[in-house]
């Protein structure tokens, strides 16, 4: 099967280049058809690739959808502006990076992204592992590093236990925002309701460390 192939800038291998195509179309096709109607084959074919092809760029099927996943982490982050201004204060830090997932997770593509997940974690553990990696964690490494900073500055007390709440507030974010567009198939569009949402598990959280460091 002759392979189409676009043309390449020479300040980037072929080789890099040609994985990186191969990359678009079958994170375009797995968003599409799902990872039950995206075989290696139909990939290949619409790809203009050998199924040869692919299995030399990314060993075998679980490492095409592994790979998709990273790369598709990234691109649902590629425009979010990681760091509050240093003089943010708590609460608004923190509502800083929520209401950037709130918006990560209202993409269009997001709802057809999560089924991926789920569908590819049942195929290999791997999958649900690199997204947990490039995703998740990242996140809550960025909510952690909002406390380590406020308490570095003095605004929260040294011996305030704030290590449960980067992964509390991912998850209850990611929560809500799963069952309105997966479970419930609302469109994406924050509401005011959600910001409300928010807005309370903050001053929860915020209420809980004042009130436990006194």
């Amino acid at each position: 099967m002759m392979e189409s192939r676009r043309p390449v800038s020479p300040k980037v291998p072929r080789g890099e280049a040609r994985r990186r195509e191969l990359l678009l179309e079958a994170a375009r096709i797995l968003l599409r058809d799902g990872l039950d109607g995206a075989s290696m084959d139909s990939i290949a074919a619409e790809a203009g690739a050998s199924k040869a092809t692919l299995y030399r760029h990314f060993g075998d099927r679980t490492g095409l959808v592994v790979a998709v996943v990273h790369h598709l982490c990234n691109a649902f982050v590629s425009d979010v502006v990681q760091d509050p201004p240093p003089d943010a204060d708590l609460h608004d830090a923190l509502k800083i990076i929520l209401s950037q997932l709130i918006q990560v997770l209202a993409k269009p593509q997001h709802p057809d992204f999560f089924r991926l997940i789920v569908s590819g974690t049942k195929l290999d553990p791997a999958i649900g592992r690199a997204w947990h990696q490039h995703g998740p964690m990242m996140w809550q490494r960025m909510l952690r590093d909002v406390f380590e900073r406020q308490r570095a500055l003095g605004r929260i007390s040294a011996n305030a236990d704030y290590s449960q709440y980067p992964e509390l507030l991912f998850n209850a974010v990611f929560t809500e925002a799963i069952v309105r567009t997966v479970i419930l198939d609302k469109d994406g569009i924050v509401s005011d309701e959600s910001t409300g949402h928010l807005d309370t598990l903050l001053h929860l959280i915020i209420g809980n460390i004042s009130s436990n460091c006194q």
